[in-house]
């Protein structure tokens, strides 16, 4: 398992992937005009995010095709009015993937029909962020699920850089260096506690020092270095004990390339790749039981497959520190 096998299957893995989300996303089962088919509003959202990216990575336009059949103009103000009255509970998930969604699918086809739901989205986690007490940060800070501080704090820094907003910025890097550094989460978010068994898949250890990796840049480095323990090496979760948990491998890796980025440490980067590449070899943790794995999981490993061809070219893209290009290997024949 190593970075240039992954980087010599993403493609074969991405359309893996693909398989899953496309024979979701037809259905309809809520009452969101664009987000719908993978039983709730978050996870159609990064399936929608997903199409865009498969199609940006493979060129393949049946990719763009499927997106653009449940993301049409003339759906959004409808979708609208649908996140300001009936989606309180995905602030801050659901809306974190909506910037990612929106922010791909500028980049993917140079449109911005769907900005006014990332506005919208941006807004009502920039006021959640902003309205944070020391107990409430710390709350959102150690959430192991849908409500983790440091995934939204990415995800807003990521948008604000992506649309130039200053002010979304300095509000994302502020929190971050504020509510993620506070006293008392070294101690309660342990890297190596996301190591091991779990029930839930938002690895919030990991997740915390690749926010403050991203959103504050190369002078965190030591930071998050000194957080790692030595070796450092997150094995891949082989029996899940719960729904969540089959998904903890593709978080978990969202959260090391992260911080790969951060620090330069090339074992974190040939973590990634084993965790992405032993998870698509068990497709019974995102293939099977429609409700239990084939409605998220599959999305999120795309996420990190989609994060992986930014590594590639050094480039800062949705990572943060603006590294010198990676070389990678020639691939091997097989896997």
């Amino acid at each position: 398992m190593s970075w240039r096998t992954f980087v010599a299957a993403r493609e074969e893995v991405l359309r893996a992937l693909s398989l899953p989300i496309l024979s979701a996303v037809g259905r309809k089962d809520t009452a969101s005009p664009i987000f719908h088919g993978c039983w709730d509003w978050h996870s159609a959202v990064h399936a929608v995010y997903s199409l865009y990216a498969i199609y940006q990575r493979t060129g393949d336009d049946l990719y763009l095709e499927a997106a653009e059949q449940h993301a049409r103009p003339e759906l959004v103000a409808g979708e609208l009015r649908h996140m300001s009255a009936a989606v309180a509970e995905e602030n801050p998930y659901g809306f974190s993937w909506l910037l990612a969604l929106v922010a791909r699918q500028e980049e993917a086809t140079g449109g911005r029909e769907l900005r006014p739901l990332a506005a919208h989205a941006a807004e009502r986690i920039a006021g959640l962020v902003d309205g944070l007490d020391a107990e409430a940060a710390f709350a959102l800070a150690t959430g192991d699920r849908h409500r983790n501080l440091s995934f939204a704090l990415i995800h807003l820094a990521l948008w604000a850089r992506h649309t130039g907003d200053a002010g979304l910025l300095e509000l994302a890097t502020a929190a971050a260096g504020r509510w993620l550094q506070a006293p008392g989460l070294d101690a309660a978010l342990p890297a190596a506690a996301d190591a091991g068994d779990t029930c839930e898949f938002m690895a919030p250890g990991l997740m915390r020092l690749a926010a403050i990796g991203s959103v504050l840049g190369p002078e965190a480095s030591r930071y998050v270095r000194r957080r790692l323990p030595a070796r450092f090496v997150v094995p891949p979760l082989e029996a899940p004990a719960s729904v969540h948990a089959a998904g903890v491998n593709f978080f978990r890796a969202f959260a090391l390339q992260h911080l790969y980025r951060a620090t330069g440490l090339t074992r974190l980067r040939e973590n990634v790749a084993r965790l992405v590449l032993y998870q698509w070899g068990r497709p019974d943790l995102w293939r099977s039981a429609d409700y239990a794995h084939r409605h998220w999981i599959a999305q999120i490993g795309v996420r990190v497959i989609d994060d992986s061809y930014e590594v590639d070219r050094g480039r800062p893209g949705d990572l943060s520190d603006p590294a010198s290009v990676i070389e990678i290997p020639a691939a091997p024949a097989s896997l």
